[in-house]
């Protein structure tokens, strides 16, 4: 008897961004659209992100076809790279596309609160002792009226467009409860004050502050929820601008300036003191200290040399390196370290998956309980029956549009994985902060976690016949023109207790050694011991 086993097909991650999405209705119908493409062996899809994640097979799919399946479900969908393939014109856009939403949200929202507030004053101006007559007032009503228009036509005029363009599809979303529940106290307002006798004598109140109300306050939440998605992807773009714009790279013996994007593996970069790492390598010729608290979370510089490796993103010291490039582009540490973050971030936590679901089935089931609670009160309620069936089946409408549903988990979950990413702290995904619930024990780094990880000096030691504080004065003086961590916490001491450092000259740092400069005539060293040795010190006294 013999076996036959199906090799696994070769699985890739490919993003893609969704244009158009308002609600989790909107994400229910994105995924099932994409689960249904060749290829797709998991979506999931992120509101807040404007993103779809995929796990595919790789030789089975087709992005054409998934493009084509999210469109015609009535979205615009386009390929998303990797992060560390955009450039700064690329993250430039996005971020102006992200402010332009946050501006015209908020620009909706004071138009709509601006005219929305005169209208709630007019509704409910008759309940005012001593303005009862003006409860049926029409010139105020149409006044009301009035006002409300451009609310309804502009400022909510995305909702009845979106709405519609579901409704001849044959599908629904969060924006047919709100056009649907607007739109109703709209008209059913307009034709009570341009004929109230079609009405029973006296109960023919217009409901212009329902559609004003409505409206205005999920433009807000529109606009808080732009400004939260701006907010969190300018702390990742903050994580990738780490990345020089340019490297000097060694080519036919000479060395030139190119953009970081072009390097190439096996390329020989030179890094000058003070400058960013753009790329991961190895350390071919120089020596040197590098901060690298980007990935370690530890301040203090670690030293470099040939054979070492070094990461894209960290900072070089005081001496110059040449390395030979060994990662570029996405596959660099800081690359990965993004993708993670952005991987994170398009997770969906089980609460999450639960209030998709929920949210699938939820609108329709909305309005047919509308429907059905306005034809009760139609046939069963007292009179004016027509009256209390509109307002029963509006206000079911109008409060049963649960926009919190769909977005306040993926909003929590963006904003505290963007916000610890830009702390250093890198958060697997949603799911994890939500099991973090059950934590009951928490290991946690020294260095810059619990302390500042800036280096204090506390004490100064003087062997036998020396004073400290002249000690500290020229050791001060040697340091004043370093920006080593050690430097500068020696300069800051000696600041506080009056030793204020002499000039220096002919100041030399040694990158793995220390420094020295000449003061009164003669040298002073700081630095290891068996340097300053080297020059002539007698270092038996220290540590008698």
């Amino acid at each position: 008897m013999s076996t036959t086993t199906t090799p696994e097909r070769p699985r890739e991650r490919r993003e893609l961004a969704i244009e158009g999405m308002h609600c989790a209705a909107c994400v229910g119908r994105v995924e099932r659209a994409l689960a249904g493409v060749p290829g797709v062996v998991e979506c999931s899809v992120n509101l807040v992100d404007e993103a779809a994640s995929l796990t595919v097979e790789a030789d089975a799919f087709d992005e054409g076809a998934a493009t084509a399946a999210v469109e015609k479900a009535g979205y615009a969908a386009h390929a998303r790279g990797p992060a560390a393939s955009e450039t700064r014109a690329d993250r430039e856009a996005e971020e102006a596309r992200q402010d332009d939403a946050w501006h015209e949200a908020l620009r909706r929202f004071v138009v709509g609160a601006v005219l929305g507030l005169p209208v709630v004053v007019l509704g409910h101006i008759g309940l005012v002792p001593g303005f009862e007559h003006l409860m049926h007032d029409r010139r105020l009503q149409v006044l009301a009226g009035l006002l409300t228009l451009p609310i309804v036509t502009w400022v909510g005029g995305g909702f009845f467009t979106r709405a519609w363009a579901q409704i001849r599809r044959g599908e629904t979303t969060m924006d047919t409860l709100i056009a649907l529940g607007t739109g109703a106290a709209f008209v059913y307002s307009v034709v009570a004050v341009a004929a109230p006798g079609l009405f029973p004598e006296g109960t023919a109140h217009p409901f212009f502050e329902a559609a004003a109300v409505v409206i205005t306050l999920v433009v807000l939440g529109q606009a808080l929820e732009a400004r939260a998605r701006g907010r969190t992807s300018r702390a990742l773009r903050a994580l990738l601008e780490l990345r020089p714009e340019r490297a000097h790279v060694l080519r036919d013996g000479r060395e030139v300036d190119v953009p970081a994007d072009e390097l190439l593996r096996g390329d020989r970069v030179v890094v000058r003191p003070g400058e960013r790492i753009p790329v991961d390598g190895t350390v071919l010729d120089g020596q040197s200290a590098v901060d690298e608290a980007l990935v370690t979370g530890e301040s203090f510089p670690v030293p470099k040399e040939p054979g070492d490796s070094v990461v894209g993103g960290t900072v070089n010291g005081e001496g110059s390196l040449v390395f030979r490039a060994e990662a570029v582009g996405a596959d660099t540490v800081l690359a990965r370290i993004v993708e993670r973050v952005r991987a994170a971030q398009a997770s969906k936590p089980p609460i999450q998956r639960l209030a998709d679901r929920i949210a699938a089935v939820f609108v329709p089931s909305v309005v047919a309980l509308a429907v059905l609670s306005g034809v009760l009160w139609y046939l069963l309620g007292p009179e004016p029956r027509l009256n209390y069936a509109i307002v029963v089946a509006v206000a079911v409408l109008v409060i049963s549009c649960p926009c919190a549903l769909g977005l306040a988990t993926p909003i929590s979950v963006m904003i505290g994985i963007g916000k610890g990413a830009e702390h250093g702290i890198l958060i697997r995904s949603g799911e994890a902060l939500e099991t973090a619930r059950a934590v009951d024990t928490v290991v946690l780094d020294k260095t810059g976690t619990l302390t500042l990880g800036e280096l204090a000096v506390t004490t100064v030691q003087a062997v036998p016949g020396e004073d400290a504080d002249e000690v500290l004065r020229l050791a001060a003086a040697a340091e004043a023109r370093s920006e080593h961590p050690v430097a500068r916490a020696i300069v800051a001491y000696a600041h506080t207790r009056g030793a204020a450092p002499a000039t220096g000259e002919e100041f030399r740092s040694v990158p793995g050694k220390g420094v020295q400069v000449r003061l009164d005539g003669s040298a002073v060293r700081v630095g290891a011991p068996d340097w300053i040795a080297e020059g002539g010190a007698d270092l038996s006294a220290v540590g008698a």
